[in-house]
C-alpha cells in the first residue's frame, strides 16, 4: 500500500457525555428506492440519491482526529445507532426533531414525526454518523447535533423531548443463510 493512513474511528469508542452527529439529511435514498420500484413518483434528485450515494469521506476526514466512534449509515440511521451503541455499550438517545431532512424529502413526504421516522429507518443514506465531542460543529461545518451518548444500554427516541416508542423495524437487517 501507498499513502498515509491516519486514525480511522471504530464504531466501538462512544463515549457518554459524546454528542451524536450526523453529517447530512437522511430519507432520500429511501424514497428514491420507492420511486425506483415505481411506487410513487418524485424527482430525479431523490431517484439519484438511491441510485447513485456518494460516500462521505471528505467529511471523514476532517471529523476523524476529532471524534470517538464513527460509520456510515448505510442500513438506516436507527439501526446503524443501535449498532454503533451496542458495540460501544452506551446508550444512544436520538430526537427526531433534530434529524435533518432535505426539501425535496420533505415536500413529498412532510416533516410530521411518522415522516421522520420513516427517514431514520431507511436505508443507502451513507452519510456519516459519529458521537464525538458537544462543539465539533463549531469546528466542523457539515453536521447536525442529531442526540446524545449515555450510559447504559440500546436506543432511545424522543421528540422534541418527549419520548417516542421504537418502531417494529428500525432499519435493513442482513439476513445469513
Amino acid at each position: 500500500a501507498i499513502g498515509t493512513s491516519g486514525h480511522a474511528p471504530s464504531r466501538s469508542g462512544a463515549r457518554p457525555g459524546d454528542t451524536l452527529w450526523l453529517g447530512g439529511s437522511v430519507g432520500d435514498a429511501g424514497i428514491g428506492l420507492a420511486i425506483a420500484r415505481g411506487e410513487r413518483d418524485g424527482p430525479a434528485s431523490l431517484l439519484a440519491a438511491y441510485r447513485r450515494p456518494v460516500p462521505q469521506l471528505e467529511l471523514g476526514r476532517r471529523i476523524a482526529p476529532y471524534v470517538h466512534a464513527m460509520m456510515d449509515v448505510s442500513d438506516g440511521l436507527l439501526i446503524d445507532a443501535a449498532r454503533l451503541a451496542a458495540a460501544s455499550r452506551v446508550r444512544v438517545t436520538i430526537d427526531l426533531a433534530r434529524i435533518p431532512l432535505s426539501e425535496a424529502f420533505r415536500s413529498l413526504a412532510g416533516d410530521t414525526r411518522e415522516a421522520r421516522l420513516a427517514a431514520a429507518s431507511a436505508g443507502d443514506d451513507y452519510v456519516l454518523l459519529a458521537a464525538g465531542p458537544a462543539n465539533l460543529g463549531e469546528t466542523v461545518e457539515g453536521l447536525a447535533a442529531v442526540g446524545a451518548i449515555e450510559a447504559g444500554e440500546g436506543l432511545k427516541l424522543i421528540d422534541a423531548g418527549h419520548p417516542v416508542p421504537l418502531p417494529d423495524s428500525l432499519g435493513y437487517e442482513h439476513r445469513t443463510a
